[in-house]
């Protein structure tokens, strides 16, 4: 399974990247959105961690790109600044998962575990 992770935080992509290779996962990251939208036009991917505030981006408004350039992509959502709007927004454009920051470690090993059975 092929994960793209798409933090601005560099000790949040970092926490993540250490977790995905402990589960044996194949990642590339990016910064912002831009560099997010040229990863998912040059390599097919499994799913998407997606932070939601970007520098460049708002994530919510990547999914439909994410999701013209593949319609089956997963998308996992990650923020540090839940609402209840923010998440009736975000789970509005078809994500797999809305996670609240600080990620929990488990919870993320579990889906990625699932979508990799049912995949």
């Amino acid at each position: 399974m092929k994960i793209l992770i798409v933090e601005d935080d560099p000790q949040v992509a970092a926490y993540i990247q250490r977790r995905l290779e402990q589960w044996g996962y194949d990642y590339q990251t990016a910064g912002n959105g831009k560099e997010a939208l040229h990863h998912v036009l040059e390599t097919a991917f499994d799913v998407i961690l997606l932070d939601i505030m970007l520098p460049d981006y708002l994530g919510y408004d990547l999914i439909p790109e994410f999701k013209q350039i593949d319609p089956d992509i997963n998308i996992i959502t990650m923020t540090g600044e839940n609402s209840r709007e923010l998440e009736q927004r975000v789970r509005k454009e078809g994500i797999l998962y809305y996670m609240v920051k600080p990620i929990e470690t488990q919870n993320l090993k579990l889906l990625l575990e699932h979508l990799c059975k049912n995949g």
